[in-house]
């Protein structure tokens, strides 16, 4: 696909025909590409299976108006219509980036599991991101084109256009008739992206009108070679994951640094955290890789931070207060806010039951001064030592569910059992399961039982 007419129809008509799920969503702004994409859907589905999802960044004094007329035309149409406002701070990455960010927080704690998101990008944004990165000296990775089709935490990113060029873009739609937004700011070339849309890019053209098809070119070259990269880094991953999804920063003297930040950026990756730039790759490298060993250190980045704890990082999200614990103990899954996913199932023969009925028991975070003598151990210990034998991260440990039996301490998570409490050999009894992330799978016993 050369970018010089519009055929991206058959695209609609395919991804549709895969795509099951309903309804299906958009993320519509309003301006020419993402309204094309509206438009095309809506006449491919009854437009009570789409829903567009409108982000107000607020950063416009047009915004309200560009939402309401949104909503407008969303209304004429007959299809669902969602505006959600975000506070964008240009700290850190800076405000495009930032923008972004909120976008997609909003896509992926709206569109369910298992549906898709439409999106607008078309060629001229892909060649100007190119562009952009290539000037801020972004490596492999960053150089590689955006995919028409992604998966994110199990939501469907899908680019129809992509292929498709901006003037094609516009012509399909003035023959269909649309009107469309048009945001002044586009127009101001303090900002990178403006400057090459409106000053460098058309220069460029008058000496090679074919830009376009010959960047897209050299795109496919270096999505290619990236796509091994990403391959070789995640057989390295493999060996480096921990279980909770920590990775293993240990020997690493003969990496450079370049090859170090590409194995924590594909890390992060796949712990679906998308903002780590080169900037902030660099920052994690010597601030958290390189610290000195009995330092803790952290960077902030996107919703939570990279830290280290003994020889390994962890992504750990920015923290949310506590709500009160749940009010029983339960076999199936409880989310308690701020602590995780936890049940307390019957189990025959595994290590770590607990013995007696479950009818008085209740969860509670530590206070200090709590103790427990665990099964197989000599002797009592507090808990603030047994944690630190337990080999916790520092921010988790005031964050453990403790298991209460009346004033006694039972269980300390799924990590230990008083040795009071702990079942006799061959006596049926229960475990305690503790999650950060939502389980999947049966809500009682893994081995599909009810």
């Amino acid at each position: 696909m050369t970018g010089s007419g519009y055929a991206a129809g058959e695209r609609f008509d395919a991804w549709l025909s895969d795509c099951t799920e309903r309804p299906v969503f958009v993320g519509y702004s309003g301006g020419v590409d993402s309204h094309l994409v509206l438009h095309e859907l809506c006449s491919r589905l009854p437009p009570g299976d789409v829903i567009a999802l409108h982000i107000n960044h607020g950063l416009s004094p047009q915004a309200d108006d560009w939402q309401a007329h949104c909503a407008q035309y969303c209304a004429a149409l007959g299809c669902g219509f969602e505006a959600h406002s975000v506070a964008v701070s240009a700290q850190g990455e800076g405000l495009e980036a930032a923008a972004r960010q909120a976008r997609y927080r909003i896509f992926l704690s709206r569109v369910p599991p298992g549906h898709s998101l439409w999106l607008g990008h078309h060629l001229d944004d892909q060649l100007e991101t190119f562009m952009l990165r290539l000037l801020r000296g972004s490596g492999l990775t960053g150089l590689s084109a955006m995919s028409d089709q992604t998966s994110r935490q199990q939501r469907l990113m899908l680019r129809p256009l992509l292929t498709t060029s901006r003037v094609s873009i516009e012509n399909r739609a003035r023959q269909l008739g649309l009107h469309w937004i048009t945001d002044d700011s586009n127009s101001d070339v303090r900002f990178d992206r403006n400057f090459l849309r409106q000053q460098v890019l058309p220069l460029i053209a008058t000496r090679w009108p074919q830009y376009r098809q010959t960047l897209s070119r050299s795109l496919g070259h270096l999505d290619q070679a990236a796509r091994e990269q990403q391959r070789q880094l995640d057989l390295e991953l493999e060996h480096r994951l921990a279980h909770d999804g920590a990775l293993k920063a240990v020997q690493l003297d003969d990496w450079s640094a370049e090859q170090v930040q590409a194995l924590i950026h594909r890390w992060l990756y796949r712990q679906n955290v998308r903002s780590s730039s080169e900037a902030a790759l660099q920052r994690i490298v010597r601030e958290v890789v390189n610290a000195r060993v009995d330092a803790q250190p952290e960077v902030a980045l996107g919703d939570g931070s990279v830290r280290r704890f003994r020889t390994a990082l962890y992504w750990v999200p920015n923290p949310v207060e506590p709500s009160d614990s749940p009010c029983a103990v339960s076999e199936d899954w409880q989310h308690w806010p701020g602590i995780g996913w936890l049940r307390v199932r019957r189990a025959a023969d595994e290590p770590g039951r607990l013995r007696g009925e479950p009818a008085g028991w209740r969860w509670q975070l530590r206070q200090g001064g709590e103790s427990l003598w665990p099964a197989g151990r000599s002797a009592r210990r507090d808990l603030k030592r047994l944690l630190q034998e337990y080999r916790l991260p520092p921010w988790q440990r005031d964050r453990v569910p403790l298991l209460f039996s009346g004033d006694q301490l039972i269980a300390v998570a799924n990590l230990a059992v008083d040795l009071a409490w702990q079942a006799d050999s061959g006596e049926p009894g229960w475990v305690v399961d503790w999650q950060s992330s939502k389980p999947t799978g049966p809500s009682r016993h893994d081995n599909g039982d009810d």
